[in-house]
């Protein structure tokens, strides 16, 4: 009833439709093998790595040759074998065959990530017609049209999400 709420108040025409890669910056990886990555992985590193599917490591920034740390919030995209959306908060890089959203609103931010796993399913099937590693493309993910309505109902949205999250973990 509190999104319909704002809904009806702050967009009675509807919601705008814009363009993932219209709204969103997209970051860069950084050229690191799997290799390497057992090499410089530390168990109470600061910097995450992540790689394809469900595999990363922590480690320390100053053993990450050409280090491209991301600093900021993003949706990170997991773009080939397991095709899916990860939202991650502190300091980070990914292998270079993947990237990663921001945006300066942390709100919108955890919005789009939310949007997107809603996606995630379609995308899958989509990459499983690639050949025999499933992955999608940057432009598949930069066109993905995404409802933007105003701030308070994307707050409304988040903070429901969140909590059904938080409540689903324990």
């Amino acid at each position: 009833n509190t999104i319909k709420d704002l809904i009806d108040k702050y967009c009675p025409d509807g919601v705008e439709y814009k363009k993932l890669g219209e709204i969103c910056e997209r970051i860069k990886g950084t050229p690191i093998t799997a290799a390497i990555m057992k090499q410089i992985q530390v168990e109470n590193g600061d910097i995450r790595i992540f790689a394809g599917g469900k595999t990363f490591i922590n480690t320390n920034e100053e053993k990450i040759p050409n280090a491209n740390i991301t600093r900021v919030p993003a949706v990170i995209v997991q773009s080939r074998g397991i095709i899916d959306f990860i939202f991650y908060d502190k300091p980070f890089t990914f292998k270079n065959e993947m990237w990663a959203y921001t945006n300066s609103n942390i709100f919108t931010l955890r919005y789009i990530y939310y949007f997107l796993k809603t996606k995630v399913r379609s995308l899958r099937t989509t990459a499983a017609k690639m050949g025999s590693m499933p992955q999608i493309s940057i432009p598949s993910t930069e066109k993905i049209e995404v409802p933007v309505p105003p701030l308070p109902i994307q707050r409304e949205i988040v903070r429901i999400l969140d909590s059904f999250t938080s409540l689903e973990a324990e």
